[in-house]
């Protein structure tokens, strides 16, 4: 049979909508199908379900058979991990760089523009449904998963802002399910301009509650403080932060292990909820349960192991030493699991209140506000430390602190690649084994420069060849 090319604007033929007892597939070409499709608010809430089924494919925080899992490959080019030498050496390449257009992170590409075209279908046909709060806010979810989608291709495939100027290269920002488009790169300018307008407008219009796993107004305003941190932004990081908080609450010690179990909420702004039926084990990207002990892919490096404090309630969390093969390991633990169902099934944490405390506190120490900084730090510090007293640290000891909690807080969320990308610094790695004392196999490829061209990924083959007005990233 002859291989097919798929690529991101051929994938308009057919799309699955999820509702709770059936699939509802439309053929967004076919004019005739897209009017059978939407005819009324169920309508538009089951497709509103088929985007974020979309963000659980392969790829994006579902399945990490893909290298680029948002959840797992920038993991994979940090400082935070150790490949396991008693491991299967997966995604290796990834771990050391060596990333190119023939093994790039085109299953995340083409699984969140599958997520755009999805919220484009829904957006072109929004005016079929009456005017009001309903309709308003299947508008709001998906302007919003579609600026969410583009903001994650751009981390990936093109510059910071706060390391870049806008007329560099962005992504193709994608406003149509025309099945005949061949869009170039949008400039970097242009690409985060639409996210923010797609993001602010959805801030306007959603509901502020819409259950848990669905986007709502305080979901999107913590993407928003994360967006502008990442583009240098810090006075937006302040309100968009301050306008997420309502209603969410940090986890405390003795919740923390409940946080990563499933068994509370309310630490969690946005998540993408998984259940056993989705067979979706995000966890078995870090660990593998067998007879002889827990087998990991990739362990916490040992520099990182060692900046957990004992009285920091997350060294017991994220972590478990046990031997595998008759060799001790710092497993990483934090995705192991429900307490029952499907092993490593647990819910996607996309955004959590920690992360907004974290990236408020770093926004309000940059713009020289010490005194408020540290209160929103020891808001999140007095929660993970036993015994915990204010270092009441001002300037850069701030600073440090802020990035070493940042740090400590959301290894393995895939933020650690990104801080460094965003801060200009580079990528580099110590000289520890895989072993949990520090000794046995360190990493190959130690030091990724700053600036380093890999620090933007590869666009795949598939996308350059079935485009031809798509322009690779530099260094590929």
């Amino acid at each position: 049979m002859k291989k097919i090319i798929i690529a991101l604007f051929a994938i308009v033929g057919m799309f699955t909508f999820y509702s709770c007892d059936k699939e509802l597939e439309l053929f967004p070409q076919d004019a005739t199908a897209t009017e059978l499709g939407f005819n009324n608010i169920k309508d538009f809430t089951d497709a509103v379900k088929g985007i974020y089924s979309g963000f659980r494919r392969s790829g994006y925080y579902g399945a990490t058979s893909a290298a680029a899992t948002i959840y797992y490959g920038p993991d994979l080019m940090s400082d935070d991990v150790i490949i396991n030498s008693n491991g299967r050496r997966s995604r290796e390449s990834i771990y050391d760089w060596r990333h190119d257009e023939d093994n790039s992170t085109e299953t995340f590409w083409l699984s969140a523009y599958k997520v755009i075209q999805r919220s484009n279908l829904i957006l072109e046909n929004i005016d079929k449904l009456e005017d009001g709060p309903d309709k308003d806010n299947v508008r709001g979810e998906a302007l919003a998963a579609r600026g969410i989608a583009h903001f994650d291709l751009a981390k990936f495939y093109a510059p910071s802002p706060a390391q870049a100027g806008n007329s560099e290269l962005g992504i193709p920002y994608v406003t149509s399910t025309a099945s005949d488009a061949r869009p170039s790169r949008n400039t970097l300018g242009e690409t985060y301009s639409m996210i923010l307008n797609d993001l602010n407008t959805a801030k306007g219009v959603i509901n502020a509650d819409n259950g848990v796993g669905r986007l709502n107004k305080a979901a999107v305003s913590a993407i928003l403080s994360r967006i502008y941190l990442f583009m240098g932004d810090n006075g937006n990081v302040i309100t968009a932060a301050n306008d997420a908080t309502a209603g969410y609450s940090l986890a405390s010690r003795d919740e923390f292990d409940d946080l990563w179990r499933d068994e509370i909420e309310s630490p969690v702004i946005w998540k993408i909820k998984i259940v056993d039926a989705d067979n979706i084990n995000i966890g078995v990207a870090w660990l593998q349960e067998s007879p002889d002990g827990i087998r990991s892919e990739y362990n916490v490096d040992y520099s990182l192991f060692q900046l957990y404090q004992d009285n920091d309630i997350r060294k017991d969390v994220y972590f478990e030493t046990s031997a595998f093969a008759g060799i001790d390991y710092n497993h990483i633990v934090k995705y192991r699991g429900r307490a029952t169902g499907n092993a490593n099934v647990v819910d996607a944490k996309a955004i959590r209140l920690a992360e907004v405390l974290l990236n408020k506190a770093e926004a309000q120490s940059e713009t020289g506000d010490d005194s408020g900084a540290l209160a929103t730090l020891d808001i999140l510090r007095a929660a993970r430390y036993e015994g915990f007293t204010s270092g009441g640290e001002t300037g850069d000891a701030l600073k440090d602190a802020i990035a070493l909690e940042r740090r400590l807080e959301l290894a393995f969320e895939g933020n650690r690649f990104f801080d460094l990308k965003r801060k200009g610094l580079p990528v580099t790695r110590s000289d520890f084994g895989d072993q949990a004392d520090g000794s046995g196999e360190p990493a190959e490829f130690k030091v990724l420069d700053a600036g380093d061209h890999r620090f933007n990924m590869a666009i795949g083959l598939s996308e350059i060849n079935a485009n031809e007005n798509i322009q690779q990233n530099a260094g590929y």
